[in-house]
């Protein structure tokens, strides 16, 4: 589902700033409450078995029920207030591939054709995947770190932040087994080594 603003702010400064205060405003003056842990997730009880989520990114948002009639009505409410496009069941969100089960009921998020795209992008396509936690013999310390500017000149063309950045996303998202792997080797960002 994409929202459409009746006026134009993309470009302005403040767009987003606003466009989430408006979205906002509408939202909790329907009934919904905004989640303490991600203020990008609103979530609204209808009764004693229906929930009712919503995950907003930008103009992007995700509802999820049990109710198709809860669904419906939120989609009917919001329509009234701004202009928009259902575009149908979500398959797609930020990258990561929704995959349902609705025999068990189970949602699943997958980010393997992000992750492709990471390892193309970082000539990665060829890497050996090892176990996780990091192997044994993998030892990252401070001293691996270039410490002549000649050094440091030679390893300024890998994009080293970019690409613990890329990982770090999934980290976020899908791929909790790689947090420790990421922190290790976030401590060298500003002065990378080849070893790192």
């Amino acid at each position: 589902m994409v929202c459409l603003l009746k006026k134009s702010l993309y470009g302005l400064k403040q767009s987003p700033k606003q466009w989430y205060k408006r979205f906002d405003s509408f939202i909790t003056s329907v009934g919904f409450e905004i989640s303490q842990y991600d203020s990008c997730l609103y979530h609204k009880r209808s009764g004693d078995k229906c929930a009712l989520y919503l995950f907003l990114y930008v103009d992007d948002m995700l509802l999820i029920s049990d109710s198709a009639e809860e669904i419906k009505s939120l989609k009917l409410k919001l329509s009234s207030e701004f202009d928009m496009k259902d575009i149908g069941k979500a398959r797609r969100i930020l990258g990561m591939k929704i995959i349902r089960n609705r025999i068990s009921r189970v949602l699943t998020l997958k980010q393997s054709s992000y992750l492709e795209k990471v390892f193309s992008k970082f000539s990665m396509t060829d890497a050996k995947p090892t176990s996780v936690p990091i192997a044994g013999h993998f030892k990252f310390s401070a001293e691996q770190c270039p410490k002549t500017e000649e050094g440091k000149e030679d390893i300024i063309n890998v994009l080293y932040s970019s690409a613990v950045g890329s990982i770090m996303y999934t980290m976020i998202c899908t791929k909790l087994d790689v947090a420790y792997e990421i922190s290790l080797l976030s401590r060298f960002m500003s002065n990378p080594g080849r070893e790192h």
